[in-house]
């Protein structure tokens, strides 16, 4: 078992944490506690948001790029840097939306990188996310039928990049809109104007097959009845 006298200095610390089985127990504190804790060297701490938020990166990174040894790295490398600077990190109430922001910038940056996107960050980002309902990511828990949820995904990869990814972050993601704002680097009033747009947009695209996919215009109210 990993303990908190020892603080990981290298790249195998964060690989030993799938195969230990530690189980931190954290579960009642806050996140602002965890991440304090992890900030101050427990790696008990470190293995508890690893195993918690690593598998949310990759599935969210998955929607930019499928080159998932891209996305294991830009995991990998991002804990790195997190132990290696840790007691020079902020402070967070929000574990998650910390680590995405931090993932993001870094996810884009490697795209650019390694030449698989020769845009600029913003035209990566948009380029590059495309939603898969069947896959990684489920945007709504309903019944859909494999036919209905490759239509719905069909219609979602129609939308204009920010809004498909807008909706992701806020029902998948279950973000506020003043952090996809600051996730996209645009103003809190335009998040929750982008998330509107998308919901319309998504629902004009369904509106022509709604007699034969009653289900998908379930989904459209239930989205809206979540804003």
């Amino acid at each position: 078992m990993l303990s908190d006298s020892k603080r990981p200095e290298n790249r195998s610390s964060t690989r030993r944490l799938d195969e230990s089985g530690v189980r931190p127990g954290f579960e009642t504190e806050g996140e602002d506690l965890i991440w304090e804790r992890f900030k101050t060297g427990s790696e008990t701490a470190l293995t508890y948001v690893y195993r918690n938020y690593s598998n949310q990166l990759f599935n969210y990174g998955i929607q930019f790029t499928k080159d998932r040894g891209l996305l294991k790295d830009c995991i990998q490398d991002l804990f790195e840097e997190l132990i290696t600077r840790r007691e020079k990190l902020s402070s967070t109430t929000s574990i998650k939306f910390y680590l995405m922001k931090a993932f993001r910038n870094r996810l884009v940056k490697a795209i650019r990188k390694n030449k698989r996107r020769e845009e600029s960050e913003s035209k990566c980002s948009e380029e590059g996310f495309r939603v898969a309902v069947s896959a990684e990511v489920r945007l709504i828990n309903s019944q859909l039928d494999e036919a209905k949820k490759k239509l719905l995904e069909e219609k979602l990869n129609q939308l204009p990049p920010l809004q498909r990814e807008a909706l992701i972050l806020y029902f998948y993601e279950g973000l506020k809109y003043q952090q996809i704002a600051e996730l996209l680097g645009i103003k809190t009033k335009s998040s929750r104007e982008l998330v509107y747009r998308a919901i319309k947009s998504l629902g004009d695209l369904i509106e022509p097959h709604k007699d034969q996919m009653m289900s998908l215009a379930g989904v459209i109210s239930i989205m809206k009845s979540l804003l």
